[in-house]
C-alpha cells in the first residue's frame, strides 16, 4: 500500500518558497569541476540579509542567528508531523529546477529518523509523486552514510558513499545526489578523521 502525498499544502509550499526565496534574483554561474554544484556568486550579505528578512516573518522559535556567524545554514525546521521530510526532499527538486544545485546533505538527529529518512527518499512512491504529481524531471540518488563496522588491521578506509557522492556529476541534469547522515557522524569527530 502506497502513501498518498499532497502536495502544495499551504504550510509546507511556504516553507520551500522561503527557503528558495534566498536565492531569488541570484543567476549562478558554471561550476569550476564537473562534480559541484552551480557557483553562487560571492555575496555572503546578501545571502545573510534575505536570511535575516525571512526569520524575521517566522516565530522566534524556529529562527537561526545568521547575523553573527561566519557560515550560513538553512535549517527547516517544522513541528512533528507536520511534513519536514516531505518539505526538504521537494526544496531539493526546487533548488534543482530553478537554480540547477545537485547535492545536497540531508543530516538527522538519530539513527531511527535516519533509517526513516532513508526508506522514504528510496520508496517508488516518492518518486513517482514527484516526477509525476508535481513534474520534476530529475531522480534521487541517495547515499546513507553509516559508522564503520568492522576494521582490518586497524585500518579504516574511506567511506565509499562520500566518495560516490563527490564523483556526482553536474553533468547529468536528471540525477540530483543525496548523502544521508545522522549528527553523531559529524561530533563524534574519531569516526571521520581516521
Amino acid at each position: 500500500m502506497d502513501l498518498i502525498l499532497q502536495q502544495a499544502l499551504p504550510h509546507q509550499q511556504e516553507a520551500i518558497d522561503r527557503i528558495a526565496g534566498v536565492f531569488d534574483g541570484i543567476i549562478p554561474g558554471a561550476p569550476s569541476r564537473y562534480y559541484e554544484n552551480p557557483a553562487l556568486p560571492d555575496r555572503l550579505d546578501t545571502y545573510r540579509e534575505k536570511i535575516t528578512e525571512i526569520q524575521q516573518t517566522i516565530p522566534a522559535e524556529y529562527r537561526t542567528n545568521a547575523e553573527n556567524d561566519d557560515y550560513l545554514n538553512l535549517d527547516i525546521k517544522m513541528e512533528t508531523g507536520t511534513g519536514k521530510t516531505y518539505v526538504y526532499t521537494k526544496t531539493m527538486y526546487e533548488l534543482h529546477q530553478r537554480y540547477g544545485f545537485n547535492k545536497f546533505i540531508i543530516v538527522v538527529p538519530s539513527l531511527a529518523i535516519k533509517s526513516g529518512t532513508a526508506q522514504f527518499l528510496k520508496d517508488d512512491y516518492v518518486r513517482r509523486h514527484f516526477s509525476d504529481g508535481c513534474g520534476y524531471g530529475a531522480e534521487l540518488e541517495v547515499g546513507v552514510l553509516e559508522a564503520p563496522k568492522n576494521k582490518k588491521k586497524g585500518r579504516s578506509y574511506f567511506p565509499y558513499v562520500i566518495s560516490e557522492f563527490v564523483r556526482g556529476s553536474c553533468q547529468n541534469s536528471r540525477k540530483i545526489y543525496v548523502l544521508l547522515l545522522n549528527m553523531q557522524l559529524l561530533t563524534g569527530a574519531k569516526v571521520l578523521t581516521r
